[in-house]
């Protein structure tokens, strides 16, 4: 499980260094949120492979640290009008906003799925 005396430990950026515990605690639980949509599965807390991506994934939101570029990237939202009124949607599907959390999490999910089959036969639903 991923606390924030962990999170500043193993992370080499000055962003999360520097980030507040207030700040990292809200990241840590927004990071685990997005991954239970993105899976559509309930958070595996003693599961070292998810917790490198839970770690990958609040580290890439501290150093975004925007919650208006975070957002876009979740909605796929690839460009904006300089108005701010139109936008260009690439995707419609969800997403962690980070496309190596999300790389991470599909063979995260494939792994799981083999590991607990009981027969011969295996199929996998991305």
């Amino acid at each position: 499980m991923l606390t924030v005396e962990k999170v500043k430990q193993q992370s080499s950026t000055r962003a999360v260094r520097d980030s507040t515990p207030e700040r990292l605690s809200y990241l840590i639980s927004e990071a685990k949120v997005r991954i239970e949509l993105f899976t559509s599965r309930q958070f595996v807390e003693d599961d070292a492979r998810l917790e490198v991506a839970h770690f990958r994934l609040v580290e890439a939101m501290a150093l975004t640290d925007n919650d208006e570029v975070l957002g876009a990237e979740a909605r796929g939202i690839t460009s904006e009008s300089d108005q701010g009124y139109s936008w260009s949607i690439e995707k419609a599907k969800v997403t962690t906003g980070s496309q190596l959390v999300d790389s991470m999490l599909v063979q995260w999910m494939s792994f799981t799925a083999e590991a607990t089959a009981g027969g011969n036969v295996k199929a996998m639903i991305l």
